[in-house]
C-alpha cells in the first residue's frame, strides 16, 4: 500500500503533477466539446492522484477530495444532452487545476 500511495503522491508533485494536470484539463475540454462522457471519464480516472494527494477530509481540502465527483457528475450530465450542468460543474476543477499548476511552478522557480 505504501508503493501505491507513493506513487499517487509523486503524480501530483513536481513535473509529472504538471503533466497530468495539462492531460486532465484536455481530456475534460474534448469530452466537453465532442460530448463524450468516456473522455470524462479517463480525466476522473487521472483526477484521483490529485485528489488523493492535496485533499483533506475537513476544510477547503474536503472539496479537493470531491473534485473526481464533479467530473462525474458532468459525465453524467453530458450523457443525459444537458449542456448547462455538463459545463458547470467541472469549471471548479479547472479552477483548482489552474491554481496547482500555478502552484507547482512557483515552487520550482
Amino acid at each position: 500500500m505504501d508503493l501505491v500511495t507513493n506513487v499517487l503522491i509523486a503524480l501530483s508533485n513536481g513535473i509529472p503533477g504538471m503533466v497530468v494536470a495539462g492531460i486532465i484539463m484536455i481530456l475534460m475540454l474534448l469530452a466537453l466539446i465532442r460530448k463524450d462522457p468516456g473522455l470524462m471519464v479517463a480525466a476522473v480516472f487521472l483526477l484521483i492522484p490529485f485528489a488523493f494527494a492535496r485533499g483533506a477530509w475537513t476544510g477547503f481540502p474536503l472539496f479537493v477530495r470531491l473534485m473526481p465527483l464533479f467530473a462525474m457528475g458532468s459525465s453524467y450530465f453530458i450523457g443525459r444532452d444537458d449542456p448547462i450542468f455538463a459545463w458547470s460543474l467541472p469549471m471548479p476543477v479547472f479552477g483548482y487545476l489552474i491554481y496547482v499548476l500555478f502552484q507547482i511552478l512557483a515552487t520550482r522557480a
